[in-house]
């Protein structure tokens, strides 16, 4: 028996959310280069010189294979929603137009709608992949990606307050293959609070995990020793060692609440009622502290 081939990301998720069936169906018109701009949701940050031209080139022999999903903006305007990368390419082959899917589609739908294109392309880098998720997640529970990963924490947590929520995740999450929506928060939404030289790092090339286990470390020179012993070749167990306080030592405690206190993704983890009650607690602290 044949089998037959699996539906892309797009078609699967058709219906979720408003704006993703608009994807892969033909060109309605063409619009000029210059009358589109990036989109505001594109999770993708870097654009290689190298693919760019091999874009290009392919399309002066064959033009564009897939449209654009485009939606309008006033005076004239367009707002590329998902193939940026095509019309970058499209300026550098020397096209004046470029085929378009016009739709004018809601900023949820828009940010799905781009997630899923990036998505399905598979190229992107750990960051890239982890905005594109979590806008994923964000347009199916109707929050922006800022406020979606301590809820995403919080349903993780009590999925029994919101169950409707947590099938809708597992709809989409199930969709989109490799992990749950719950392994992806525990393990990689972090990535975006690492600091600026470890998501510099990544883009580069280096490992997340290992970029997670480094980002344990405050302090910046620290940081860069143990880069360089990962790019020497330093497995995640080895740098875990590094990382971990020495067992001889006693922790400070006030150091270590501290540091907790510092840590962005600690926090983001917060669920409202625990974070009043931190909030509580620091200002007993302060009093404390001020003699009062």
């Amino acid at each position: 028996m044949t089998r037959r081939p699996r539906p892309a990301i797009g078609a699967r998720l058709s219906g979720l959310v408003e704006g993703v069936e608009a994807l892969g169906q033909p060109a309605t018109t063409t619009l000029p280069l210059d009358a589109l701009q990036p989109g505001q949701f594109q999770p993708r940050v870097q654009f290689a010189p190298g693919g760019l031209e091999t874009l290009a080139a392919s399309i002066r022999e064959q033009g564009i294979l897939q449209p654009l999903l485009v939606r309008p903006l006033s005076g004239g305007r367009f707002e590329i929603v998902a193939g940026e990368r095509r019309w970058r390419a499209a300026r550098l082959a020397g096209l004046t137009e470029v085929p378009v899917l016009l739709r004018g589609l809601s900023d949820e739908g828009a940010r799905l709608a781009a997630a899923v294109e990036n998505l399905q392309r598979e190229n992107l880098n750990p960051l890239e992949e982890v905005r594109a998720r979590l806008q994923v997640a964000a347009a199916t529970l109707g929050l922006t990606p800022g406020e979606v990963v301590p809820r995403l924490f919080a349903l993780d947590r009590r999925p029994e307050d919101d169950p409707g929520a947590v099938e809708r995740l597992d709809t989409v999450f199930g969709a989109l293959g490799r992990e749950s929506w719950r392994s992806f928060v525990k393990n990689r939404a972090a990535l975006l609070s690492l600091p600026g030289d470890l998501q510099a790092a990544v883009e580069g090339g280096l490992d997340y995990r290992k970029a997670l286990v480094i980002g344990r470390v405050d302090d910046p020179r620290r940081r860069a020793e143990l880069l360089e012993a990962a790019a020497d070749g330093a497995t995640v167990q080895a740098l875990r060692e590094q990382v971990a306080p020495s067992p001889l030592t006693d922790p400070d405690p006030v150091r270590t609440v501290a540091r907790r206190l510092t840590d962005r993704r600690t926090l983001a983890a917060l669920d409202p009622a625990r974070r009043r009650k931190l909030e509580r607690l620091l200002g007993q602290i302060e009093a404390l502290l001020d003699g009062n």
